[in-house]
C-alpha cells in the first residue's frame, strides 16, 4: 500500500513538472508569434508610409500601427488587439 502511495506521488511530480513545462513553452510561443505580427505590421507601415505625412495611424487586422516620420528615423507604435504595445525604431525609406 505504501509502494502504491509513493508511486503515485512521484507521477503526480513528474505529471506536474511536464504539465509546467508544457504551459511555459505555449507562453513563449504566444509571445513570439505576438511580437513577430507586431514586427510584420511595422515593416508595412515603413513601406506605406508618404512621404508628405509625418505621422499618421494604419489600422490592420490584429492592431492599429501608429507612426512618426523624423528626418532619418520611422518611429513606429504597434498596439495588438490584446494590448500588447511594441515600439520600433526603422531606418526612414525615401521613396
Amino acid at each position: 500500500m505504501l509502494y502504491a502511495l509513493a508511486m503515485a506521488v512521484i507521477f503526480g511530480m513528474l505529471l506536474n513538472f511536464y504539465l509546467r513545462a508544457v504551459v511555459a513553452n505555449q507562453k513563449n510561443l504566444m509571445g513570439q508569434k505576438d511580437f513577430l505580427s507586431a514586427q510584420l505590421m511595422a515593416r508595412v507601415t515603413q513601406e506605406r508610409v508618404a512621404t508628405k505625412k509625418k505621422a499618421g495611424q494604419i489600422r490592420f487586422n490584429a492592431g492599429i500601427s501608429e507612426y512618426e516620420q523624423t528626418e532619418t528615423m520611422l518611429k513606429v507604435t504597434v498596439q495588438l488587439e490584446n494590448t500588447r504595445t511594441y515600439h520600433f525604431e526603422l531606418p526612414n525609406v525615401v521613396k
